[in-house]
């Protein structure tokens, strides 16, 4: 009986201080979660937040922040891009500085071309403090960017006819792996 009685206690202790590790922390919910709202092969996308006294300033916060995440994850991607068709060409010495220059072009088109994303969703909150909460889902075509940094490399002066023709290559290469009819 006095093992059954400490082997009780003892899982008792080990429950309790388990839990209280976890005291005062409570999971916050946030609107937007789940495959829908996540980057794929056809779209980047980002969910982002913005909080103000002022409805309009959490607006524009967290439009800000949403187009920061998008502007960075099409970055990453195009990077990874190019690394590859760089690594691929390795023997082709004639590309020189291409990822330098492709990298500009980027964001070039990104200056423009964040513009014309959409936004998915908006939620906005009023926390008791009347602080306003606002949640914004946003989206990029992969495929539409692609077009869009094709058309400015063939209308960019500074590129090489040889650099157009990579860049192109690249960008057919990119957009055939997106799996993307439209």
């Amino acid at each position: 009986m006095k093992k059954l009685t400490f082997g009780f206690l003892a899982i008792l202790l080990i429950t309790i201080s388990c839990n209280s590790s976890k005291s005062g922390m409570k999971e916050v919910e946030t609107p937007f979660k789940g495959s829908k709202y996540e980057s794929n092969r056809r779209y980047f996308r980002s969910v982002a937040s913005g909080e103000s006294i002022n409805l309009e300033t959490a607006k524009n916060k967290a439009m800000l922040n949403a187009n920061q995440r998008l502007a960075s994850s099409v970055q990453t991607e195009i990077k990874n891009v190019t690394e590859n068709y760089q690594n691929e060409r390795k023997a082709d010495n004639t590309l020189g500085d291409f990822g330098e220059r492709f990298q500009q072009l980027t964001r070039e088109v990104m200056s423009t071309n964040l513009i014309g994303s959409n936004m998915i969703e908006e939620k906005t909150f009023i926390k008791s403090d009347k602080t306003y909460q606002v949640w914004i889902a946003m989206e990029l075509r992969k495929k539409e960017m692609y077009k869009r940094m094709k058309q400015m490399a063939k209308e960019k002066n500074a590129l090489s006819a040889s650099e157009k023709k990579a860049i192109e290559e690249m960008i057919d290469k990119s957009i055939a792996e997106l799996d993307d009819p439209n």
